[in-house]
This record gives C-alpha cells, sequence and structure tokens, in this order.
C-alpha cells in the first residue's frame, strides 16, 4: 500500500506521509476481501466511473490488489479502502472509519466520483497515447499507478522520464518523496514509499497479469468489456463523462 490519490483538482490537499509499515486493519470493519475481479466488475458497474474507468477496470481490479490485497478494510491512517482513497478525497463529512465500513461497490462508487475525471487527465492521458516515454514502454500496470498517484507525482515521473532517457526518478537518483512541503510546491515525484510510476506501475502490472485468466479487459473474463486504452492509443482530453453527483444509497 501507498500514498495514493494525492491530488484532484478541486479538494483540499491533506497529506500524512505513511510507510507499508503502517498499514493494518481497521478495528470494527467488515474485513472483506475481494479478488481482481470482483474489483473489476465494481469498477465497470459504478454509476460514477467514466468511460477510461470502465473499459479499464481490469488493471484497476489488479491495482486494487497491490494497493490493499483487495481488502475493503485496509488503512495507513492516511489511504483507506480497497483502492486506498486518500484522506483529503473522502467525500465532505465521510469519515475514514465510515468509508471502509461500506461495501466493496460504494467504496468504488466514490473513489471514482472522487478522482476518476482529474486522474484519468493530464500524465495519464499521455502514458495512454505514446507506446512508450524516453524508450520506456509503457504498461497498464504503469497507467493505473500514474492514476493512483494523482496528476502531480505522475506529471513529474513523466518529464523525469523524458529528461533521462527513460529511467524514472528513485530514492537514490532524482527521487523527491511526498510530503506535506513537497507536494506543495510541486516538486514530488515519488509518492510517500518512494515508489514511482515505473516501480508500483510493475507491481501492479504483477497483479494483473496473475488475475488474467479470469479477468481480461475486452476478451471475456468477469464482464470486462472491449475497447480498453492500449497504451499508445488516443483516448479524449477531456474525460468528463462521470456524473456529478453520488449515487443516493452512498453515504
Amino acid at each position: 500500500m501507498r500514498i495514493g490519490n494525492l491530488l484532484t483538482c478541486c479538494l483540499t490537499l491533506v497529506l500524512v506521509s505513511v510507510s507499508d509499515a503502517d498499514a493494518y486493519l481497521a478495528a470494527g470493519c467488515a474485513n472483506q476481501q475481494y479478488s481482481a475481479a470482483d474489483i473489476a466488475q465494481a469498477v465497470q458497474n459504478s454509476p460514477t466511473a467514466n468511460s477510461t474507468l470502465q473499459s479499464n477496470s481490469c488493471n484497476f481490479g489488479g491495482a486494487g490488489l497491490a494497493e490493499s490485497s483487495g481488502n475493503t478494510c485496509e488503512s495507513n491512517g492516511n489511504n483507506f479502502g480497497v483502492l486506498q482513497l486518500t484522506r483529503s478525497n473522502l467525500p465532505d463529512g465521510m469519515t475514514p472509519e465510515q468509508y471502509m465500513n461500506l461495501p466493496l461497490q460504494q467504496q468504488v462508487d466514490i473513489w471514482a466520483q472522487q478522482v476518476g475525471n482529474s486522474n484519468t487527465s493530464g500524465g495519464y492521458q499521455l502514458l495512454a497515447n505514446n507506446s512508450s516515454i524516453g524508450g520506456t514502454p509503457v504498461t497498464p500496470g504503469m497507467m493505473a499507478a500514474c492514476f493512483q498517484f494523482g496528476p502531480g507525482i505522475c506529471r513529474n515521473d513523466i518529464s523525469f522520464m523524458q529528461a533521462n532517457g527513460g529511467a524514472c526518478p528513485s530514492a537514490g537518483n532524482g527521487g523527491v518523496r511526498a510530503t506535506s512541503a513537497t507536494l506543495s510546491n510541486g516538486t514530488a515525484n515519488l509518492d510517500g514509499n518512494n515508489q514511482s510510476i515505473c516501480s508500483w506501475g510493475q507491481a501492479i502490472q504483477g497483479k494483473i497479469n496473475q488475475a488474467a485468466a479470469t479477468c481480461q479487459n475486452g476478451s471475456g473474463g468477469t464482464n470486462c468489456p472491449g475497447g480498453f486504452t492500449t497504451p499508445g492509443s488516443a483516448i479524449s482530453p477531456s474525460p468528463g463523462d462521470a456524473p456529478l453527483q453520488l449515487p443516493s444509497n452512498v453515504g
């Protein structure tokens, strides 16, 4: 689990840097474990997910396994739930405990509503529209990591790759770890656990590959849709088709 969904276009940024060692299952929570196919189905079924999220549902199923092992009660004190929504991106008035106690579908609906449009723009679009950056192949896992990190870190990672022959930043090579200060001044190019879109993308890609037998974008599996975003294929510069309101049954 890592610091994810850090920046959105319209929400106040609040960050507490937390490491994987601090991960825990919240007390009093339902402690439900889900597969990549389950998470993908929830993304595909979500009324608040835009077309980019829905058409890449299996990739985000893999991201859910990497982020939380598929557990709706997973937390590190700043990120919560199966897709690790950041505290600053919770809906107004909702506590982390309330969010983690929601069923999978409602967690996914809120995740998609709160960060879907902002995080599928900018750097995510650039990755989607290019098969490689500086010679480094773009993978679905890298795109999912970009989404989870948010537009600020993703954009900085891409800029670093373009300037350094495709190499991503790391803790020992030009990396700037996400903290309140580095996010505020826009310099962070690693998440709170010193992961880049390359390193975390590789972890997510591994989960996508593991789940491929039961969840395959565009080729059967658990009702996964066709026409998913392949790196190098153009997507709209304004993915603004998510509903503006949460469904009435989402607290």
